[in-house]
């Protein structure tokens, strides 16, 4: 038997459904209905019924289900255990959003490097949050707060992101011609996107999950696109739109000048606000966070010295 298996299944237990699993544990349900079968085949019982999308524990599930939580946590404890706590060398697993990775933290690994040659970084650019617990990375960079209590959380500073197009685009297209470049990867900025869109009746020119792709997309003046300060201020050609209420996002809750949702997934202003304008400029907190057992590990502490004197240089 995997142990990883006993991992799967206590997750799927606590969010009920293959695709919430699934992102909790950072893979595809695919895995997830595959580690769940090959646990039900190797222990020969069902731990599940499946009702339409969701999965519910059967008797026999029930009584592993305790157990396992109990064997998750042990674990993870001797996983810890085995991490050397105190020497400068070794792998430390950096979690961040691709673009910032790039722009950010490349740039000032070779100056790292020169401090501790021995520790190796290695940096995983992705979206989404990794599994800490599952120590799928020691460090997350992510612009979201993370809702687990247990984790240790540093606000490392913001990032601006304001609507960029090219100045040539904006001296030939007329206010109301205007067209937008949509990024979908981030639910919050999606959301952003499609509140202009609906006050504004923009259409959308094109639409991308690569920030890279957006900021081309504007250089090549095909319209206007949403983008970090950090990243479009590389490329001269690229103009901000001048702000317009200027807010800062440091959690999860997405209120654009009190916008509500619609059934169509965009957003419009409630009755009470409907004259105020979508914000053209906002910043979002950027957090660290990591285990608390890792973080006793002397390689992840000057990994995250380094990362909080990174973005503090930047601030």
């Amino acid at each position: 038997m995997y142990w990883d298996d006993v991992a799967y299944f206590v997750c799927l237990v606590e969010k009920q459904t293959l695709t919430a699993c699934a992102e909790e544990m950072g893979v595809q349900h695919s895995t997830v209905a595959r580690r769940i079968e090959h646990l039900e085949q190797t222990l020969g019982i069902d731990l599940f019924d499946r009702v339409g999308k969701r999965y519910a524990l059967t008797i026999e599930g029930e009584r592993l289900y305790h157990q396992a939580v109990v064997v998750k946590k042990e674990i993870n404890i001797f996983q810890r255990m085995a991490i050397d706590q105190n020497a400068l060398q070794g792998t430390v697993v950096i979690s961040a959003p691709p673009v910032w990775a790039n722009e950010i933290l490349i740039p000032a690994l070779a100056g790292f490097r020169q401090h501790f040659p021995d520790i190796l970084v290695t940096l995983c650019g992705e979206v989404g949050m990794s599994n800490l617990h599952q120590r799928e990375a020691d460090i997350a960079i992510r612009t979201r707060r993370p809702t687990q209590e247990d984790l240790v959380i540093r606000t490392l500073g913001s990032t601006n992101y304001r609507f960029y197009a090219h100045d040539a685009y904006l001296n030939d297209t007329m206010p109301e011609h205007w067209q937008l470049i949509e990024f979908q990867a981030n639910a919050r900025v999606l959301l952003w996107s499609q509140a202009l869109v609906k006050q504004h009746a923009y259409t959308i020119a094109f639409s991308t999950n690569d920030l890279y792709m957006a900021c081309h997309a504007a250089r090549q003046k095909t319209g206007i696109a949403l983008l970090p300060d950090f990243l479009a201020h590389q490329y001269p050609e690229l103009t901000a739109l001048d702000p317009i209420n200027k807010v800062i996002l440091t959690d999860l809750e997405i209120d654009f000048s009190a916008l509500a949702c619609t059934t169509d997934g965009l957003l419009q202003p409630q009755h009470s606000n409907a004259d105020q304008p979508v914000p053209l400029a906002q910043e979002y907190a950027l957090y660290l966070v990591m285990h608390p057992d890792v973080r006793r590990s002397a390689r992840v502490r000057a990994v995250a010295d380094w990362l909080i004197a990174t973005t503090t240089r930047l601030s």
